[in-house]
């Protein structure tokens, strides 16, 4: 890339959002650039894709590559939630086949790959710095890549930086959190080869764990980041403590060996309160992020990024889109928050409990 370059659309942000709306754009031949700040380095903890998600692999023309990755078929979700009794829930049922548990790190490089292949410009481990509208009411992005400052100049601006976001654009619109949920991770050695993903409730969150491909294994503990933070003046090694009053989970986990240190990341529930603007638009978890619990992270990452990738084009032509994608954005949202309080309101084993307390008060 060079300095100084014109492009019709500036893509911020290369994980699965980033990376479909410029593989879209591409297609269509528009001029795109997708800065991706990671540079493959990002450490995920692991998701279930959910067999809705299969048909936008279709879609965007991916499921054969997808394929080769052979990421690991999950049949199903396995729930201690209302009670102790584990409920099934299979996804054989579903019109849509299997699901997946996902090597997340070899699926956002085979999506960058992919835009890349369309036609779009990658820049990998370039940070942008600055952004901001030039005297002609194009957008003027600085970049640190390979240790040297570049810029370019774009007609329209996508933001798919994720729930954390970055600083030079955090100007476009305000975040708003809605909880404090984090997640605690560990990965296991195993030769644990069931194809079910398992959530368990215990008294103040509950966990996730899946296989994954090449012997590993997740393992997540959700609460609230304060509550986490009291756990740990009480007991050093609070998320055992807490993995020890998960029955399944812990047979789950049995002697297998551990292979990394705990990673805690944010997984609270947020949105911005607009999702596009004059020449710019938000998508992915840079829009809106959900809970892990709906299991619609990724398969919401994908579809934002096509509607919006769909929108910018119309925004190139001059169109007029017939249902703007704030309205699309806000309604899923809202059904969203409805499902998620309906979820957490089936549990009323740990009702004394503060994390619970909290989620029946959004079910209420």
């Amino acid at each position: 890339m060079n300095l100084n370059a014109d492009v019709d659309v500036a893509v911020v942000g290369g994980g699965p959002a980033g990376s479909a709306a410029a593989l879209v754009l591409a297609r269509a031949g528009v001029a795109t650039v997708l800065l991706d700040a990671s540079h493959g380095k990002t450490q995920h903890v692991g998701e279930t894709l959910p067999p809705v998600a299969n048909k936008i692999l279709l879609e965007l023309g991916l499921w054969d590559a997808f394929c080769k990755q052979e990421h690991l078929p999950a049949e199903g979700v396995v729930s201690v939630w209302a009670d102790k009794e584990p409920r099934i829930n299979d996804f054989f049922l579903s019109q849509n086949g299997a699901g997946w548990n996902l090597d997340r790190n070899r699926f956002d490089a085979m999506l960058l790959d992919e835009s890349a292949k369309a036609g779009a410009a990658v820049m990998r481990g370039a940070r942008i710095t600055s952004c901001r509208k030039d005297e002609k009411q194009l957008w003027n992005l600085s970049f640190v890549h390979d240790r040297s400052t570049s810029s370019i100049t774009s007609r329209y601006l996508m933001d798919a930086t994720g729930r954390n976001g970055a600083p030079a654009l955090s100007h476009l619109s305000r975040r708003f959190a809605l909880d404090r949920l984090v997640a605690a991770a560990r990965f296991f050695e195993c030769d644990d080869t069931s194809r079910y993903t398992l959530v368990e409730a215990v008294d103040e969150g509950w966990f996730y764990s899946a296989s994954l491909p090449r012997g590993r294994m997740v393992v997540m503990y959700f609460t609230d980041a304060d509550i986490y933070a009291h756990g740990l003046r009480c007991t050093s090694d609070y998320w055992s403590a807490q993995l020890g009053k998960a029955t399944q989970t812990s047979s789950r986990v049995g002697l297998s060996s551990r292979r990394s240190d705990l990673m805690i990341v944010s997984a609270a529930t947020s949105r911005r309160g607009e999702v596009q603007g004059q020449d710019w638009i938000a998508a992915g978890d840079a829009a809106h992020s959900f809970d892990p619990l709906s299991s619609l992270g990724i398969y919401k990452a994908l579809d934002s990024a096509i509607r919006a990738s769909e929108t910018i084009l119309e925004g190139l032509r001059k169109q007029r889109s017939r249902r703007g994608y704030q309205s699309w954005s806000d309604d899923t949202f809202r059904h969203y928050l409805r499902h998620r309080a309906s979820f957490y309101g089936r549990n009323r084993r740990f009702s004394e409990s503060t994390f619970w307390k909290r989620r029946q008060e959004i079910a209420s």
